[in-house]
């Protein structure tokens, strides 16, 4: 049902396609807000919660991906240490908090689930 690339995730709503993870998490934030927003209503912290997000999407998820992918022991090592430059970065943004949002679990944490496995 997905549009474009043809593959998954797709949420399917209402018999309508939602595509990609973090536009999916988006989506059910706006639909399903009013027990658990996974953003910020604070339009300064929204933006800086789908900046953290997309940062994980295209510095991470890129770092890992040629990490899987390299086919040198050079490669893997030069992905491996971009993965550890992106990670001090994003650590330094979490700190000592247990999630991105203090005490809330919320977008950007979940745009870092399948790193949990």
């Amino acid at each position: 049902m997905n549009p474009v690339h043809k593959k998954i995730p797709v949420l399917i709503h209402d018999d309508k396609p939602v595509c990609e993870s973090l536009i999916a998490v988006q989506y059910i934030d706006e639909v399903w807000n009013e027990k658990s927003p996974l953003l910020p209503s604070d339009p300064y912290l929204k933006s800086q919660a789908l900046f953290w997000a997309d940062y994980v999407d295209k510095k991470i998820f890129d770092a890992a991906s040629k990490i899987r992918t390299s086919k040198t022991a050079e490669d893997l090592e030069a992905g491996k240490k971009e993965l550890i430059d992106y990670l001090k970065v994003l650590e330094g943004e979490l700190g000592d908090k247990p999630y991105f949002r203090g005490e809330t679990f919320g977008y950007v944490d979940i745009s870092l689930v399948p790193f949990y496995s």
